[in-house]
């Protein structure tokens, strides 16, 4: 297939994936997914069709790439993975990338920008690479296969793993999905500001017993005052992690707040409210879920890692990793290859930070006229 200029590939069919390309094709934007399994569309005649529900009612039909190397016709490529894909994945589909083209990573953990550019450059290809602070949206797929999705996010931080290439990143991500994109102060900024691995990690905890046991249980509906305690200690530490490195982040509570549409409020009564309006999703329902097996090592130990070169606090992501660890029989920390290839010790974290930018907002205290709730 030869691929239109109007069109951007995405590597990933998962429920981010779909809800990207759901979202684009909304706003006339279309997309191709490719993904190594492709078990949540249905496939035929070299199209994807799956059905969506909640902020967009549609049967979605894009183009199914079948190949890894089709992706050299795309001049923008998105990746929606896992963290914990990144490794098996990321790798295959670089020969296959050619100077010139956008490269776009969703909720970019660990720095993973600047180790594709780094990959690049050492195959003699110069791309251009960004990464968003978070996904374009949230979605999950229910029982009935189809993908329930929400509102595009009101702001959307966006950071360049070259400086010079940042006006063209944000030039694309909103040619995709509108005026919703802030340029961050720098990758470091924006896997900061990711909340995530504070969230999931808080949710999860108190909760593994009906992980275990495949309970269908609410994610929000579950989400009481003992877990808001848990996510607003773990929020304070990641907030001053980011204040260490000069960048002022929106909180736990005001991203949920801007996501969801819902009041302000403390975190158990914003749960709350997201649970009232039937926007939240079911919880895991097995131990094996990316909520621990990618925001753990690629996210909670990414921050901890940070955290501990720059000599800050951090507790509540040590302890939290530890229980995890225990529970899960397994390394979680050692599971992020990008740990050791990017911040092996505090003279790396120096010279990533001496890189990160001036000191700025982060894309995380924007304008309502500049980019809407």
């Amino acid at each position: 297939m030869t691929a239109s200029k109007r069109k951007a590939a995405i590597l990933g069919a998962g429920p981010i994936g779909c809800a990207t390309a759901a979202h684009m094709a909304a706003q006339g934007r279309e997309a191709a997914l490719w993904s190594p399994t492709g078990s949540r569309v249905r496939i035929d005649n070299g199209k994807a069709y799956f059905r969506t529900k909640g902020a967009l009612d549609a049967e979605v039909c894009v183009d199914w790439l079948d190949d890894l190397g089709l992706l050299t016709d795309f001049d923008e490529i998105i990746i929606c993975l896992p963290g914990n894909l990144y490794q098996d994945i990321l790798p295959d589909a670089l020969p296959h990338l050619r100077s010139g083209q956008t490269v776009l990573v969703s909720s970019a953990l660990s720095l993973v920008t600047l180790w594709l550019s780094d990959q690049a450059q050492a195959l003699g290809k110069r791309l251009r690479v960004g990464g968003w602070s978070t996904t374009a949206t949230t979605a999950h797929f229910e029982a009935d296969g189809r993908l329930h999705l929400n509102e595009l996010r009101g702001a959307i931080g966006l950071s360049s793993a070259r400086p010079e290439d940042g006006a063209a990143l944000l030039q694309a991500s909103e040619h995709m999905l509108g005026a919703r994109f802030v340029r961050d102060a720098s990758p470091l900024a924006s896997a900061i500001a990711n909340i995530n691995p504070i969230a999931h990690a808080a949710e999860v905890i108190p909760n593994l017993s009906r992980m275990v046991r495949g309970e269908d249980w609410p994610l929000f509906g579950c989400f009481g005052i003992e877990v808001g305690r848990l996510a607003q200690r773990l929020d304070d530490e990641r907030l001053a992690i980011g204040a260490h490195f000069g960048f002022t982040l929106r909180s736990l509570a005001e991203h949920y707040h801007r996501s969801y549409h819902v009041p302000l409020g403390p975190l158990h009564e914003i749960a709350a409210a997201i649970e009232a309006a039937g926007k939240g999703p079911l919880g895991p329902k097995r131990l094996e879920h990316r909520y621990v097996l990618e925001d753990m090592p690629f996210g909670l130990a990414f921050q901890e890692r940070l955290a501990q070169l720059a000599g800050i606090p951090c507790t509540a992501h040590s302890s939290a990793l530890t229980v995890l660890e225990i529970v899960y029989d397994r390394d979680l920390r050692n599971a992020n290859f990008l740990l050791d290839a990017l911040l092996p010790d505090a003279r790396a974290l120096a010279a990533l930070a001496g890189n990160a930018g001036p000191r700025c907002d982060s894309g995380q205290d924007t304008s309502r006229e500049a980019f809407p709730a």
